[in-house]
């Protein structure tokens, strides 16, 4: 059996190394358009967010150090999961 060896990006920030490639996905239904994951990204460094419609939505998923931060920031759990990003195939959630 071959084994299949991903290659992964570490990233290091706020004095810890997390793996590069999750990004977050957002319950737009949950997503009440508060702002506190998309200021918090900004004030962070990495920038993914915007609010479009009135909901938190990724918009520069390459920025993405999959930190998690957002998921805490979030007071409705809209964020609820990150998922590997793949350039050629988004989640739905972008």
């Amino acid at each position: 059996m071959a084994s299949k060896e991903k290659k992964v990006e570490i990233v290091e920030a706020f004095g810890r190394q997390f793996v590069k490639g999750n990004i977050p996905e957002i319950n737009g239904v949950r997503c009440m358009g508060c702002g506190h994951c998309v200021q918090l990204c900004k004030k962070l460094g990495p920038n993914v967010f915007d609010l479009i419609d009135g909901i938190a939505k990724v918009t520069r998923p390459e920025n993405c150090i999959s930190d998690g931060a957002c998921m805490m920031a979030c007071p409705t759990k809209a964020i609820f999961l990150m998922s590997l990003y793949d350039p050629s195939s988004p989640p739905n959630a972008l």
